[in-house]
Parts: structure tokens; C-alpha cells; sequence
């Protein structure tokens, strides 16, 4: 019953349907267990005091550079089956480390304890996503993206709902110690996901079974290079650039806004809480009734635009009037169009590059520069607000490039599909960033 009414709207060919929803519940489990979790982190990095929070983007910049050569290595030397189950076990063996803090020195952990794991669980989400988009992207062709990836990502809006609500409703009944066990039973049910999904890919062709079996190879840093090397992937990582430093400058526009016009700790919760339900409500409904149709009407550059052009209105509309209902509207729609239309596209753009850069040069872009742009954002920000300059004089100039970037993208991941050369990407005929 279930399965028919979900084929109305998604365009399954056979042998999809099961693939798709292990891999929807798969998403699903790792944003429950972040937004979950998310709360407790904000909690915990308010410790050292608002001002300590800049810094503490500095400190999950620098952890995922570490991160990302260890990352690297891993990805290198040990196969698929292996490196997603170690990738996630590790998450729930910090998990349990914080744990045992809280159990040992309870609401005495201080500022150290508090930013180390605010930090931790900034850098390890990102990770533990790009992971997954990059063995989507392994598992999925182009066409097929296009097509599932809406579907996909709906399983991580509604995990993100579910985590969020949970949150709210039980952090006081459970506390930190019961919010940890519960993340850390969500990560062990996605790496059990994972594996289902990986040997279900597997049985597809033999050449998916032996890759299920062997290392991607390489050396722990050439996603890097790649990244440098590669003006496809160098367009990626500008565009996901200019997207998160554009976040950034939205989410302290948010904070001064809301701080000028609501008083009230209880109030501002409604109003933060009451900006993310939105937000999560518009994606599921883009994700299940436009996300599938957009892509195949107006293909991947056209959907990589909607941010861009959603920013370049909100940022204006924000200049000109700056209120409550306008930061509130431009936040909500932003993350919807995000979740629900640019990013499927944005990930489809990994299903046209080799397997060493769907999980090591995606890694970088995903969690190095994505963390860059929030630094970058972070350090612009403060200057801007104190000389008094338009938001706009910024963030309209980077909207437009946006825009140009998606335009530029969606014509060289179609010349990468025509020229059907996986193996080797930096060959395929592709249109040259300026």
C-alpha cells in the first residue's frame, strides 16, 4: 500500500524501489541522531560565553583538516564495506567518551569539555554526510539521481524533524546522557543500513562487487589535489564556498534581528523553533511533489541556481526592509529550496567523477571548504556590521555569482555524461572557469 502510494509521486524504474528506501532510512537515521543532538551542542558551546562561539568555528576548521588527511588514508586502504561502518563506529566511540564525562563529572564538565564536543560534532557531521552523498553517488547513476535523490533527501528532512522534536520534547526527561545513547543506537541502525544498501549495489553487476571489495587506492591526500587539479571540482568547491559564506552572513543577520526585536529567552526559542519548522515543512513538501519533476524539466545548472536567485531577493528584500517576517521568510525558503531542490542537484554533480574523488575530493569540498566558507563568513560579518556597510554590497555580488557557477556546472557535468569517461574525469571536454 505504502509502496504504490509512494510510486505516484516517485518515478521508480524496476529494481529501484529498495535501494532508494534503505537508503532514504539510512539519511533518515543520521539527521535524527544530529538534530538530536544539536540542542545539547548548542548548550554545551554556550559555556565559554557567545563571543567564544567565532573561535569555536576557527577550532572545527582546523579538526577537519586533521580529520580529512586521516579520512584520506582510511579511504585509501580500506574498501567500502569497511571504511563507512569504521567511519560511523568511531562517531559512537567519541559519543561514548562524552558520555562517560557527563556520567563521571555531570554539570560540572566546564567550557573545555563543552567546546571540544561543540566542535566535535560540527566537524563530524559534515563528515559523517559526505560519506553518505559520496556513496550515494557511487551507488546511483546520473540519470538516476536525478530522479531518487529528492526522494533520498526527503528521508534526511523528516530524520531532522524527528530528531528536532525529539529534542524538544524529551531533553528534559532524558537529559544528555539519554540524548547520547539514543544518537549513538541511530548510528549503529545507519552503518546496518549502509552495509544492506552496499551488498544489495553489489549484486548489480561484477564490476560493482569487486569495487564493494577493494580500496579506492591512492594517497590519503590527493583530494586535494584533485580538487586543485580538476576545474570541474574547483567549480563545485567556489560554488559550495559561496553558498555557505552567504549562510553565514544570513545566520548572524538572523541573530541581530531577532535580538533587536524579541525579548525573552522563551521567545526567541519559539522564534528559532518556529523558523526551522518551516523550513523543514516547505522541504518535504518541495522534496516530495517538485524536487524528481525540476530535475527533468529543467535540468541540474537550473536547480543549482534557485539559492543563488532566492538570495539575491532575500538579501535585497533584508537591505531595504530589514524585519522579522522578512528574515524569517528568506531563512525558511532559502533551506527549503536548498534541501529540497539545489543540493539533490549538487550532489548529482558527484555521479560524473571517479571513485577516488566521490569520497576523498568530495570529502574535502564537503567538510574543509564547506567549513572555510562559515570562517570566512564569520570574519567578514563583524566588520561589515561595525562600519555600518549594506548587507547587500556583499552578499548580492556573491548571489550573482552563484548564479553564473550553476549555469557553468550543469554545462560541464552534461559534457561529462555525453563524453561517458568515468574512469578518467579530468579528461572529459568541460567548459573552463574564468
Amino acid at each position: 500500500m505504502i509502496r504504490r502510494q509512494l510510486e505516484r509521486v516517485v518515478d521508480f524504474e524496476e529494481g529501484e524501489f529498495l535501494p532508494a528506501l534503505l537508503a532514504g532510512l539510512y539519511f533518515f537515521c543520521l539527521l535524527f541522531g544530529y538534530f538530536m543532538l544539536r540542542p545539547l551542542r548548542e548548550s554545551m558551546g554556550l559555556e565559554g560565553g557567545v563571543d567564544r562561539l567565532r573561535w569555536l568555528y576557527v577550532g572545527t576548521l582546523v579538526s577537519i583538516i586533521v580529520i580529512n588527511v586521516i579520512y584520506g588514508a582510511l579511504v585509501s586502504k580500506v574498501e567500502r564495506r569497511r571504511f563507512i561502518p569504521i567511519v560511523y563506529r568511531f562517531a559512537i566511540a567519541c559519543l561514548l567518551v562524552f558520555l562517560g564525562l557527563l556520567l563521571w563529572r555531570g554539570d560540572e564538565l566546564g567550557a573545555t569539555v563543552g567546546s571540544v564536543f561543540y566542535v566535535w560534532l560540527s566537524a563530524f557531521n559534515v563528515f559523517t554526510l559526505t560519506v553518505f552523498w559520496g556513496f550515494m553517488a557511487d551507488t546511483f547513476t546520473l540519470e538516476q539521481g536525478k530522479r531518487l535523490f529528492g526522494f533520498i533527501g526527503l528521508g534526511g528532512t523528516l530524520g531532522a524533524l524527528a530528531g528536532s522534536t525529539y529534542a524538544w520534547q524529551l531533553a528534559g526527561l532524558l537529559g544528555p546522557v539519554g540524548l547520547m545513547l539514543s544518537a549513538a543506537v541511530l548510528l549503529e541502525c545507519a552503518t546496518q543500513l549502509a552495509r544492506r544498501l552496499g551488498t544489495l549495489a553489489a549484486r548489480r553487476s561484477q564490476e560493482e562487487a569487486r569495487e564493494e571489495v577493494e580500496p579506492v587506492g591512492g594517497v590519503s591526500w590527493s583530494g586535494i589535489t584533485r580538487v586543485l587539479q580538476s576545474p570541474f571540482l574547483r567549480g563545485i568547491a567556489i560554488y559550495i564556498l559561496v553558498f555557505t559564506v552567504m549562510s553565514t552572513l544570513l545566520y548572524f543577520e538572523k541573530m541581530r534581528i531577532v535580538d533587536e526585536t524579541v525579548e525573552g529567552l522563551n521567545k526567541r526559542t519559539e522564534v528559532f523553533a518556529g523558523i526551522e519548522v518551516l523550513a523543514q515543512s516547505l522541504t518535504i513538501l518541495v522534496q516530495v511533489f517538485l524536487t524528481a519533476r525540476l530535475m527533468r524539466w529543467f535540468g541540474v545548472g537550473s536547480l543549482l541556481a534557485v539559492v543563488p536567485a532566492v538570495s539575491l531577493v532575500g538579501f535585497s528584500w533584508l537591505t531595504l526592509a530589514p524585519s522579522l517576517l522578512a528574515v524569517t521568510v528568506f531563512e525558511a525558503t532559502r533551506k527549503a529550496c536548498n534541501y529540497g531542490v539545489s543540493k539533490p542537484a549538487r550532489e548529482t554533480l558527484f555521479t560524473v567523477v571517479s571513485r577516488d574523488e566521490k569520497y576523498k575530493a568530495k570529502g574535502v569540498i564537503d567538510t574543509f571548504v564547506y567549513r572555510t566558507g562559515d570562517s570566512v563568513g564569520t570574519l567578514v560579518d563583524k566588520p561589515i556590521h561595525a562600519a555600518a556597510v549594506a548587507l547587500a554590497a556583499v552578499a548580492l555580488p556573491l548571489a550573482a555569482l552563484g548564479v553564473g557557477l550553476a549555469v557553468w556546472l550543469g554545462l560541464a557535468e552534461k559534457r561529462r555524461a555525453e563524453a561517458d569517461d568515468l574512469e578518467s574525469p579530468d579528461e572529459s571536454p568541460e567548459p573552463q572557469l574564468a
